[in-house]
């Protein structure tokens, strides 16, 4: 049986954890109302930049192709002609650190199946977050080549590294001429839950858009061309600092339910080691009682 020195040192250190998760949940706490509000409002100009791109998109569609035989490369956005199909890339975004309950988990499953999935592909990697950075510098695949990797920046993200990650993803899109780009994230839906989304990036898919006109009737000054090859990469860069604060804000969330769980269940250990040390002390007061009635009954024998 435990002696009370030790149930006391174990209860001491399982408060002293407790403290620390309580104060985990505090900090995600504070930080995810600062995430949520940014999230709110990248979302509203990503959104009407992906609208009007998909208002726009049969005008480029229609714009005549280079003299040289290559492709327009706004065009490739919506319709990747000259892309290889045995060759595709990968954006996966995790956290930073752990203690996030299954969020980085489940990210990572998803992953790892879309690469047994496509084991037969040579697959281009885009690695955000220090958890699915390690995760694939330790696996042994000779198809996997990480092209692009970003850690530390959660929960600060900033619209720089979306810009740094778009311009990575959209490099490696034309000059090795992958096929499609593929997303894996944890998109954020409320304080309680995350929502594993795993998406086409790469080339553009709005099929589920409701514009349905074959051509628009704008004019475009200086011209369609030289628009579209900034607006639709701005879209793209838009779109990804939209993900990235959608991540952050599910990180943040999973975090703060997963340090509360572990508060509450370090609180009923510590009651549960109450109880244990209060058994111990009662034994140990009964046996010196009967240490001293033996004793006096022996010294009256």
């Amino acid at each position: 049986m435990e002696s009370l020195r030790d149930i006391r040192q174990n209860i001491k250190a399982v408060k002293s954890t407790q403290q620390i998760m309580q104060t985990m949940k505090m900090i995600s706490n504070a930080r995810i109302r600062k995430a949520q509000d940014a999230m709110t409002a990248a979302r509203p100009f990503a959104k009407k930049m992906l609208e009007m791109v998909d208002d726009l998109k049969q005008d480029i569609l229609a714009m005549p192709q280079p003299d040289d035989g290559t492709e327009n490369p706004a065009g490739r956005f919506f319709v990747n002609r000259t892309g290889n199909p045995s060759k595709i890339g990968l954006l996966v975004i995790t956290g930073d650190k752990g203690l996030a309950g299954s969020f980085n988990a489940v990210l990572l499953r998803a992953a790892l199946q879309f690469l047994k999935k496509h084991q037969d592909k040579q697959i281009t990697l885009f690695a955000v977050g220090k958890k699915g950075r390690d995760f694939f510098a330790r696996l042994k695949m000779p198809n996997l080549r990480v092209a692009y990797e970003s850690v530390g920046i959660f929960p600060k993200v900033s619209y720089a590294h979306a810009e740094l990650l778009g311009e990575a993803v959209m490099k490696a899109f034309f000059e090795e001429k992958l096929g499609s780009v593929t997303l894996i994230y944890n998109d954020f839906k409320s304080l309680a839950s995350q929502n594993l989304v795993e998406q086409k990036i790469l080339p553009f898919n709005f099929e589920q858009g409701q514009n349905k006109r074959e051509e628009s009737d704008f004019e475009f000054e200086p011209g369609v061309k030289e628009i579209f090859n900034i607006l639709v990469p701005r879209l793209f860069k838009a779109n990804m600092y939209r993900i990235l604060l959608e991540s952050q804000a599910a990180n943040l969330a999973a975090t703060m339910n997963a340090m509360d769980a572990a508060s509450k269940n370090a609180g009923e250990i510590v009651s549960a080691l109450g109880v244990k040390l209060n058994k111990v002390r009662q034994a140990g007061i009964t046996n010196e009682i009967l240490d001293i009635v033996n004793g006096a009954n022996a010294l009256n024998g």
